[in-house]
């Protein structure tokens, strides 16, 4: 079986999780990828980057950021990738045969946040609000944005806060706000908030 030649090359610490190697598609070293979900969680950077970083077994959480430096990252460089029946196929200088494309299944691909392609300005990468304060209007603190969820109507921030319970203590909440028009009022990516149309008894 032929291995794959791989890059030496440090992983970027702006890689992003966007998907996983679905395994080989056709006979000339092609490969399908299985995009995590919409294109605002980073998928559509998987037909703009030229070049990819796999890894075996990572976790998608922390918003699909590396934990610490990445072991044994395999650099790629993506000839062409299109999108095919809700997945991406993509040749790879280094892949040309389809048993050294099968042997990459399983393997979770990143891609540098610097090549994710520029949204709309009423548009946001999901990983960009990962960590965000969340304020309202009237200046309270929300908590921070935990993670975002996709409920095929609109996407949901989560929020992350701590408060003292009954005996004194500190105890972990989280609070689910709508990322939409009628709550979201402005998202500062510069400054690092979020502010919102929401109140503490809501």
């Amino acid at each position: 079986m032929m291995s794959v030649a791989v890059s030496p090359d440090v992983m970027p610490n702006d890689c992003i999780e966007v998907g996983v190697v679905g395994g080989a598609y056709g006979v000339h070293g092609w490969v399908k990828i299985y995009p995590h979900a919409q294109r605002n969680q980073g998928s559509d950077a998987l037909c703009s980057a030229k070049r990819w970083w796999l890894i075996k077994h990572h976790s998608a959480a922390n918003g699909g950021k590396p934990e610490g430096q990445a072991q044994n990252p395999r650099c790629v460089t993506v000839l062409e990738a299109k999108v095919h029946s809700g997945a991406i196929v993509a040749q790879l200088a280094e892949c040309s045969e389809r048993e050294a494309a099968q042997a990459l299944k399983g393997l979770r691909v990143f891609v540098r946040r610097a090549d994710f392609p520029a949204l709309a300005n009423d548009e946001y990468y999901w990983v960009d609000l990962i960590g965000l304060e969340v304020v309202n209007r009237a200046g309270v603190m929300l908590g921070k944005v935990s993670d975002l969820i996709d409920n095929s109507a609109h996407a949901v921030l989560r929020i992350a806060y701590s408060a003292l319970n009954q005996a004194g203590e500190q105890v972990n909440h989280e609070r689910l706000i709508p990322f939409v028009g009628a709550y979201i009022h402005q998202v500062d990516l510069a400054g690092g908030k979020i502010l919102v149309d929401w109140d503490l008894d809501y």
